[in-house]
This record gives structure tokens, sequence and C-alpha cells, in this order.
């Protein structure tokens, strides 16, 4: 009897994959299978449970760019990004030498450059405001590093609000213009040599923070860390000498600082009570409970969690076997994406344990695994994620000691991005999240 059931589900499986015989060929696998008649079945009928859970901290100090911004999600709450950063003397072409000023020098005017590094997210049509505050606490982490949970205090009235609308692409940069006081307070401490070196500049400006305006429903932006593309610029003149020819001190982030130097801090307010509910990184909301949706965000930590609980059911099936490959397929909700929020072409697949702690990077002859978008319609309704899980599904079937091990999925740029993907999952209508293995059979 049991012989005649693995035989009804192995034909089952052949009929529901629409696999002609004719098709499968006699494959050698081994020196096992070269006496024996192969047969390959595709099968998807394995369960797939997904669902979201939130990392605790990211490390943010080793982003490559500041975000600034924020604006409302449809589905995660209030997105928003703080840059924070101090400065040290930067030495460009035609800059003053670090801390050196004439002494009949006076001060024209003093700007905070802020270079797009053409990154966005949402809509930049509309327009945004950075408010520049200046930090009253130096820029030293706790831990060797920041992260987006991170923060710093700053003076509450800003130095200087700035209304822009971003062009990330059309312009180099965005200009500030800072009140001349505190320029000249500065340029007046460096020329008097109060102010010597970096140690002496941190004492006298500890940096800024820059901090989007509470209204802003906009865009979030990045812009350069860069020492040549983000800096704060004092324009000064000495007199009797040429009107054309600019001088200038320039200060920016030091690109190989001893310890961390700039930050961003980026969190979401939810007015969801199922998200709510994931308070620490062992928290999970299944897919059952949220519409049948699971999310990923960079930045704020949002990740999906993917579990193949029926995996080993493939063992009911009669005969000596082997996973050939084993690829998912998910696709994202249509109506979560447009320009503003688009989507990325793969995805990073990492293994997580019982506690959702990352403990493998998953990897091939070929490289790390990610999973990649296929489908070329422009209004993504035929988008689907493809992850190639081959490696972790054999060993999950070849463990000796049984384990909650599962996979992760979460964008690329995790920590300098706020990228998100609205994940349907294994119950949906338009598209069941699945597990498709190709397996490799024969008669012993």
């Amino acid at each position: 009897m049991r012989k005649f059931f693995c035989f009804l589900m192995v034909l089952l499986g052949v009929i529901a994959c629409s696999v002609d015989a004719s098709d499968i060929p006699t494959l050698e696998v081994g020196q096992d299978f070269t006496t024996s008649n192969v047969r390959v079945l595709v099968l998807d009928t394995f369960s797939v449970k997904l669902s979201t859970f939130k990392f605790d901290s990211i490390n943010t100090s080793d982003s490559e760019r500041l975000l600034v911004g924020k604006y409302n999600d449809d589905y995660l709450g209030t997105i928003e990004c703080n840059s924070y950063f101090e400065l040290s003397a930067a030495t460009t072409e035609n800059a003053t030498t670090p801390y050196t000023l004439p002494n009949d020098a006076t001060l024209d005017s003093v700007a905070l450059i802020l270079g797009y590094d053409r990154y966005f997210y949402n809509d930049t049509t509309l327009v945004s405001h950075i408010n520049v505050h200046l930090l009253s606490e130096e820029v030293e982490p706790d831990d060797d590093a920041f992260f987006n949970t991170s923060t710093l205090e700053y003076d509450t009235i800003p130095l200087i609000s700035r209304r822009y609308r971003p062009e990330p692409f059309d312009e180099d940069s965005l200009h500030i213009s800072l009140p001349f006081e505190f320029g000249n307070n500065l340029f007046q401490l460096i020329q008097q040599n109060d102010i010597n070196d970096n140690e002496d500049l941190r004492d006298n400006f500890k940096g800024f923070a820059l901090v989007p305006e509470k209204s802003d429903n906009t865009s979030v932006i990045g812009f350069s860390k860069e020492s040549e593309r983000t800096y704060l610029r004092f324009f000064y003149s000495v007199p009797e000498e040429f009107e054309d020819e600019e001088r200038f001190l320039d200060f920016a982030i030091n690109p190989f600082p001893e310890a961390p130097n700039a930050f961003n801090k980026i969190w979401n307010t939810s007015m969801d009570s199922s998200l709510n509910t994931l308070l620490d990184q062992e928290d999970e909301l299944p897919t059952s409970e949220n519409n049948d949706l699971s999310y990923i965000q960079s930045g704020t930590g949002y990740a999906t969690k993917v579990d193949f609980p029926s995996i080993r059911s493939i063992y009911d099936i009669e005969g000596t076997g082997t996973v050939l490959s084993a690829l998912l397929r998910i696709k994202p909700l249509r109506a979560s994406h447009n320009e503003g929020t688009y989507l990325r072409d793969s995805l990073n697949v990492n293994v997580l344990d019982q506690n959702n702690v990352i403990t493998q990077v998953i990897t091939t002859g070929e490289g790390i695994v990610i999973g990649k978008i296929t489908g070329t319609n422009e209004e993504f309704s035929d988008v689907v994620y493809e992850v190639p899980v081959g490696v972790f599904v054999d060993q999950k079937l070849n463990e000796t000691v049984i384990t909650e091990d599962a996979l992760v999925l979460f964008t690329k740029d995790f920590n300098q991005t706020v990228d998100r993907i609205i994940l349907q999952g294994e119950d949906n209508r338009d598209f069941e999240a699945r597990l498709e293995i190709t397996y490799a059979i024969y008669d012993e």
C-alpha cells in the first residue's frame, strides 16, 4: 500500500508539473545513478511560510551617504531620516592650508554644500525642507559604531532652514547659505590661532544635524560624504588681491577617521498595531496576520523571513533522490510601487538562526547567491523575484540535528537606503509565494 501511495504521489507530481515523459532524460548523477532509470520531477506543493521581523539595529556609520528627508508610506507609516556628522579641515584645489588664514583676510560668506549622490526615494517633485542644527555633543560612538537607532543632542532652534525642491539628477549639489555671524566666529578663531587643529575645532564646533521639517511628506534624499562634494566652505577676500581670485577654506567629513564621524538615524512611526508588536528582533509578524503581505525596508530594519515547514516531506517519495535545484518564486505587490517607490532588481539571501540572527551568507561556486527580478512589464504586473535556494534546501534535508534555521530576504545597501518591497504571501490569489524543487530519483 505504501509503495502504491508513493507511486501515486510521484505520478501526481509529474502530471501537476506537466512534465512530458519524452522530455525526462536518463541522467548520470554519481556512480549510483549509472545503472538506474532516473526520473526528474518538478515539485511545487511544499508549504512556504513568510513573516516580517525587524533587526534591532543597523550600522549606519559605515554608510557612504547622508540621508535626509521624511515621507508617509501607505504600509510602514512615517519614514524619517536625520544625518549627524562632524567636520575637519580639508585641503582641495585652491583651498587654504588647513587652519591658516592671512591676518588681513575678511570673511565674505559661509555655506554648507551638500553634493547629491543621485539617491532618492518617494516624490522629489514636492518642496522639502532641511533644518541645519548645531550639534551640542561630540560625534563619539559608545560601541565603536553608530546605528539607525542612534541619536545626538543638538540645538533645538535650527541655525538655518532651507526650503528646496530636490534635483538629484539635474544639479550637482544643494547650496545652503549659513548665517554670517556663525561663520565669522569660527573664521576669527582660526585667524587668531585659537583653532589650530581638528581637536580645537571640535571644542568650538561639534558638527551638524540635518533634520527634515516635521510637516514634510515628500522624499528621502541622499547626499555624498566625499570631501570633494560635501563640505562647509568659508569664502573670504584679502585686500589688494585680484577681485576675481576666489579664496576659501573648507571643512569636510574625514574619509579616514579614527572613529566613526557621521551616521544616519532612520526610523518609522506606524499607526499599524500589528507592526508595533515587533519590539524585539525575535518577534515576527506572519503574513496570515498581515493581509497576506510581508515587508522589507532598508534603513528601518524590516526584513522578510522565509521558512519551508514541509520540506522534509520530500522523503515520502519512494526511491533514492537528490535535489538538482530549488527556486523560491515570490511576487511584489503591484499596487505598492511606482516611480518614486521603485523596485530594486535584486535581493540578498542569508540564513537566520532561531533568534533571527544572520549566521550564513549563502554562496556557490559562482559566488554569493542573490534573488533576481524577472519580467519586463513596466507596471510590475508580471514581475517576480526568483531566489535560488538549492544550497539551503540541501542543507536542511541533510542536517543530522533538525534546526529552526530559515532564510532572510533584504535589499542591497540595507544600511544606506530606505528602499522597501511589499511581498505577496503564500496564500495570495494573484500569485502565491512558492518553492519549486527539481528532484531526481531512482528506484533501488
